[in-house]
């Protein structure tokens, strides 16, 4: 009985260039804003999450959207804002960490 052989391993692609943000859609590269830029995307990809949910659920109330799209709506933009806040308590300890560390 004769193994068949091993195929070869994919050549590993290239890493971004410093100072990219390699696999953030839409995110600036190159400037001193990337920060404040994915940043303001990423609240304006909140907002727009939770105000779909938002215009779900007054539709849901009158009856013109589905239950069940409503829920996924809702369920999304609960989520979305738990990550935010999450990610939000993460900077804060980060900072108070960072000022903690010059005292």
């Amino acid at each position: 009985m004769a193994i068949p052989p091993i195929p070869a391993i994919p050549p590993i692609p290239s890493p971004a260039a410093p100072g990219t943000l390699a696999g953030v859609p839409g995110a600036a590269t190159g400037t001193a804003g990337d920060f404040a830029s994915v940043l303001g995307q990423a609240i304006d990809g909140l907002n727009a999450t939770v105000q779909n949910a938002d215009n779900l659920a007054l539709a849901g109330a009158t009856g013109a959207a589905n239950v069940a799209d409503v829920t996924v709506a809702s369920t999304e933009a609960q989520l979305a804002v738990d990550l935010a806040t999450q990610l939000r308590d993460r900077a804060v300890q980060a900072f108070n960490t960072i000022m903690s560390m010059s005292t």
